[in-house]
């Protein structure tokens, strides 16, 4: 915690600045709502006051060009907050339709919140030349056990370094959040990348479970109860990926949305929706982050 947050906090607490002023403050000197929900938290502030706090939106700046990956470029979107100081990253990581605009929503949403949210195109690595799946994704589709090509993992991981590259950029706060197709590839990319913060997965597929040992970040993944129709759907292993991650004693959190179908983040303008389970989960992924801020 900086001397500015701390000093922050306790002009609050003395009445000497005022709680909406105060709110805004405190994300702007923590870098990020999941910082200052952190910092509130950790100093015994009451729940409505963080939840204040995690309600906090900045100002943002968006930008789209490429990154290079050995011989080949991959397309991005990159939106950041308007701030001083250094701010989270987050790697978005579309589903099997590519960088959609339901991507970049929410990494503009994720911006607003004090990340700096990279979205890249890794769906040029999973098709060929026809546009047709790769006999692998077949597989996966089959059995629903993500088994993720070198190259995606790669492009996911020069993107993260990328992202480390860029001003501002909180380099030791740098996680990912993937959907359907990309939850299987934040969740592969937490068993490849031991310098990542956390990995949040939205109803994508679990890796194989003789890599999971080599996860570091904690993992969380949400569900949609009615994703359950096919070995595709991760509700249908989520208890069995919990088992296994408690079994090897590797940090994993879960949660199953009543009555949520599959893609229940994604309205059907491509926006982030506001159904009760997609506003759930949006802030178990917000508190999530914030309670394993001090895990670096």
């Amino acid at each position: 915690m900086t001397h500015d947050a701390t000093a922050l906090c306790e002009g609050f607490r003395k009445g000497l600045v005022e709680r909406r002023e105060f709110l805004k403050q405190l994300a702007v000197v923590t870098g990020s709502v999941v910082a200052a929900s952190h910092v509130l938290s950790s100093l015994g502030f009451d729940g409505g006051l963080i939840q204040e706090a995690r309600a906090q939106e900045f100002a943002i700046e968006e930008s789209s060009s490429q990154y290079a990956m050995s011989d080949r470029m991959v397309d991005y979107f990159l939106a950041r907050p308007i701030v001083s100081g250094n701010s989270p990253g987050m790697v978005v990581i579309h589903e099997n339709t590519g960088l959609s605009e339901f991507a970049r929503n929410v990494a503009r949403k994720l911006a607003r919140r004090g990340a700096v949210a990279l979205a890249p195109n890794v769906l040029p690595f999973a098709t060929s030349f026809d546009g047709k799946y790769a006999p692998w994704m077949l597989e996966t589709l089959r059995t629903g056990i993500a088994a993720v090509p070198e190259d995606e993992i790669d492009a996911l991981n020069t993107g993260y370094d990328f992202l480390a590259a860029q001003p501002g950029v909180d380099t030791a706060h740098i996680g990912c959040v993937g959907f359907c197709w990309g939850g299987a590839r934040s969740f592969t990319m937490a068993t490849r990348n031991d310098r990542l913060w956390a990995a949040v997965v939205f109803y994508g597929s679990t890796p194989p479970f003789e890599t999971l040992p080599s996860i570091k970040a904690p993992v969380l993944a949400l569900y949609g109860a009615l994703d359950n129709n096919n070995a595709t759907s991760i509700t249908g292993r989520a208890a069995e990926t919990a088992r296994e991650m408690q079994r090897i004693r590797r940090p994993f959190e879960w949660q199953v949305y009543n009555r949520a179908p599959h893609g229940f983040l994604r309205a059907a303008d491509q926006t982030v929706a506001t159904t009760p389970a997609a506003t759930q989960a949006w802030d178990e992924m917000i508190n999530f982050l914030a309670r394993n801020w001090t895990r670096v």
